[in-house]
């Protein structure tokens, strides 16, 4: 299940708020005494993550959870630059050294199966207390502490440490598999979304690229949605040149505002992460900034969700909240 963006941060007793995390999604199983752990795209991950072996011995067996792989740096918050490294450790000799240099965090937000019975049904309000009850948080696992109808006060005081947004979740929601729903509303600081890359403008010297061509899919095709020419320093710009210069020759779009013969099209197969201001009126986004690969996300899962308007509530409820910190 996969939230969509809301304009602006709210209070609702209807809503459970919590951090925003910008991790790798993972489901993980638990039964025995093994965890196998699979991807957004359901690709096995077990064994890139050794940490979340550690669900085995707090887990009841034959349990499934929802969650977020992180790298967090030296506050509790996740660092994306970390993480990114993490991601390219795949071989046995790899992953050890980066269980040392970079370790992940299982943040562990839903419980879809426990003791071998599906909760998918339940309601969040429901779900939510069972998880607390089953896993308790140790070591390199998390179990998300949501903060109930204070949206605004938890929105200000992730801003204020630097965290990335929030996001809300209604307390009466099912869990939807795989599908993006307003049951769960993600709040940004700044805007972020996963875009397909469809061509690159090519530069010569370290950095190897001027710009990355961005695009969303719409259920026929892909649509340019800007360039992107920061963000990314030497290193990435050069391990994304060679993935792109891999990829098979695309033609332009048909659209006279990409006739740029610098331009190197490609057929989209992988995601990056962007930051922006904003969405212009011919659809593109202003001041995009590169913030990393997304290998788990498919291409055609780049869509431009529906911006949802949240109900507002009377009136703000004056709170202190305390940020929740990460057992490491």
């Amino acid at each position: 299940m996969l939230p969509m963006p809301a304009a602006e941060p709210f209070d609702s007793a209807e809503y459970a708020f919590e951090v925003a995390w910008h991790g790798i999604r993972a489901l993980a199983r638990i039964d025995r005494g093994q965890v196998r752990l699979w991807g957004r795209d359901l690709r096995d991950l077990t064994g890139r993550y050794p940490e979340v072996q550690a669900l085995a011995a707090i887990a009841p067996p034959e349990t499934i959870v929802d969650g977020e792989l992180i790298v967090a740096d030296g506050e509790g918050r996740p660092d994306s630059v970390a993480l990114e490294k993490r991601q390219q450790a795949a071989n046995p000799e790899a992953v050890a050294r980066a269980v040392g240099a970079q370790p992940v965090t299982y943040v562990v937000y839903d419980l879809l199966y426990l003791s071998g019975r599906s909760l998918l049904t339940q309601p969040l309000v429901r779900r939510r207390p069972r998880l607390s009850e089953a896993i308790r948080s140790s070591a390199r696992i998390y179990v998300v502490e949501a903060v109930a109808e204070d949206g605004l006060a938890l929105f200000d005081a992730a801003q204020e440490r630097g965290l990335e947004g929030i996001v809300a979740k209604r307390f009466d929601s099912p869990y939807r598999p795989g599908q993006r729903h307003p049951d769960w509303l993600a709040i940004e600081v700044v805007r972020r979304q996963d875009f397909a890359v469809i061509g690159f403008i090519p530069q010569a010297g370290d950095r190897l690229i001027e710009a990355l061509i961005i695009a969303t899919y719409d259920g026929r095709g892909y649509q340019p949605a800007g360039r992107v020419a920061g963000g990314f320093d030497g290193s990435t710009s050069k391990r994304l040149r060679k993935m792109l210069d891999a990829f098979p020759s695309a033609p332009a779009p048909p659209d006279a505002r990409w006739d740029d013969d610098r331009i190197c099209w490609v057929e989209p197969r992988i995601v990056v992460a962007i930051r922006f201001s904003e969405w212009d009126r011919s659809g593109q986004v202003r001041f995009p900034i590169f913030s990393g690969l997304r290998p788990e996300v498919s291409p055609q899962e780049c869509v431009r969700a529906a911006m949802v308007e949240p109900r507002q509530a009377v009136g703000p409820r004056i709170v202190d909240i305390q940020l929740p910190r990460l057992p490491i």
